[in-house]
């Protein structure tokens, strides 16, 4: 009987350890997020204003808001491996807030809604073409959107000393477990070539090395595979070095734009 009782409260202890292990700690998981995040802002020299927050809900999500808030959810932050994947989240919701998709999204919404309910449009037929059409429209600019965080979480990722080959290793990771946290997102592998592609121009040395985890791994495999698709044909390499050029341009005057405006998150 005592043999028994003792391999009882042996047990007991080892379930209350293993579950103090996994217990979530929040404050914890708050200081990791603001100490990550706030070094990015800091060694990009963004403007103060943007507040990180985690939410202690198990979705693997984090969004960016027009209040400049960033939130983390429990989930996801479970969910990446490394500080480095968690910086590379940051960073991309960051670039949202930098190249204010949130006040534009919310100013698009708005005069859609508006436009698609409107007495030019309250028969039922067209109704419904308005309600598809501002779909399809916010669809695609919710993707470019997406496209542009990603290549400026890149960069900020770089100024702030992370690796941005931890952008592909997380991006690579939340497709893979079909984790579809927006459904404007664009498809997994065209995300992961746009950051790449983009890095081998303009920042080489970013991509001569390998992240390790087993999710860039896979992702470059994928990646190299289009790459050698695209190499072997003389006019996609033409196309494609126009449009990095094109590309690089773009970004080149947004950010010109950006250092000369007095309010940095503005979207005039």
């Amino acid at each position: 009987m005592k043999k028994i009782l003792l391999a009882a409260i042996a047990l007991l202890i080892g379930t209350c350890a293993s579950f103090a292990s996994t217990n979530w700690d929040s404050s914890a998981a708050l200081s990791r997020v603001n100490t990550i995040g706030n070094n990015i802002l800091k060694a990009n020299n963004l403007p103060s204003g943007i507040v990180f927050k985690v939410s202690d809900e198990d979705h693997i999500n984090a969004y960016a808001n027009i209040g400049k808030e960033v939130y983390v959810f429990k989930g996801l932050l479970q969910f990446v491996q490394s500080d480095q994947e968690l910086a590379a989240v940051l960073a991309h919701e960051v670039g949202h807030i930098v190249n204010a998709h949130c006040s534009k999204q919310t100013i698009l919404n708005t005069a859609a809604n508006m436009a698609s309910s409107s007495q030019a449009v309250s028969n039922s037929k067209f109704a419904t073409a308005a309600g598809i059409g501002k779909n399809l429209a916010l669809l695609k600019i919710s993707r470019e959107d997406e496209y542009e965080a990603d290549l400026t979480g890149a960069e900020l990722m770089i100024k702030a000393g992370y690796d941005p080959l931890a952008m592909i290793s997380v991006l690579n990771k939340i497709c893979a477990n079909s984790i579809d946290v927006f459904s404007t997102h664009p498809s997994g592998i065209n995300r992961l070539m746009n950051i790449y592609d983009y890095l081998a121009y303009t920042q080489p040395s970013a991509v001569s090395g390998a992240f390790n985890s087993d999710s860039y791994k896979n992702a470059i495999v994928a990646i190299s595979s289009n790459v050698e698709k695209r190499n072997a044909n003389k006019n996609a390499v033409k196309k494609h070095e126009k449009a990095m050029k094109k590309l690089k341009e773009k970004r080149a005057k947004a950010q010109d734009k950006k250092t000369r405006t007095s309010d940095p998150w503005s979207t005039s």
